[in-house]
């Protein structure tokens, strides 16, 4: 069984643990992160995601994950990037662009967006089949193409986030 540490709105450790599928208070948020990891040429290594236990399941997404009891969000980040593509990148190349809060009935969560500058080739992506199907790198413009289309998660309706797609772009943090 999988723990996740809980944190307040300040991200103060409250001491306190959810398993995976639980349920959290108001006011309490379990880490999650999300992996962008742009090439040279302006493009997105995304996946197709292989699990039905997804969100929305064999949609395609960033590499993202929940957070494990005792990592921090960056060591979480590292670790899923690790695990469901096979890559190793060290902390410095990780640029935290956003921290959100996303309040919802089931379970509230904190995500870092993370934005990795990285010249992947494809076939030394080692995917975890169990869950990823394939990856492709896409351009912003093919990324909102897909989510119009209801190929790729839409992190603004699922964070409740408008614009989430710009911090991608940004250039704070």
């Amino acid at each position: 069984m999988e723990y996740f540490d809980l944190y307040d709105k300040n991200m103060n450790k409250l001491n306190k643990l959810m398993p995976r599928g639980g349920t959290n208070l108001k006011g309490e948020y379990f880490p999650v992160v999300h992996i962008w990891i742009k090439n040279q040429q302006g493009n997105y290594l995304v996946q197709q995601r292989n699990k039905i236990t997804d969100p929305i399941p064999y949609l395609w997404a960033t590499t993202n994950g929940a957070v494990l009891a005792g990592e921090t969000l960056l060591e979480g980040a590292i670790r899923e990037l690790h695990e469901e593509l096979g890559l190793s990148f060290s902390a410095d190349m990780f640029k935290l662009k956003k921290r959100l809060f996303v309040d919802n009935d089931c379970c509230n969560h904190v995500v870092d967006v993370y934005h990795v500058m990285a010249d992947v080739l494809l076939k030394d992506v080692q995917i975890d089949t169990v869950e990823v199907r394939k990856v492709a790198f896409l351009s912003k413009e093919e990324i909102l193409d897909m989510v119009k289309n209801g190929l790729f998660w839409d992190y603004e309706t699922m964070l409740r986030y408008p614009g989430y797609f710009d911090i991608l772009e940004s250039r704070k943090k």
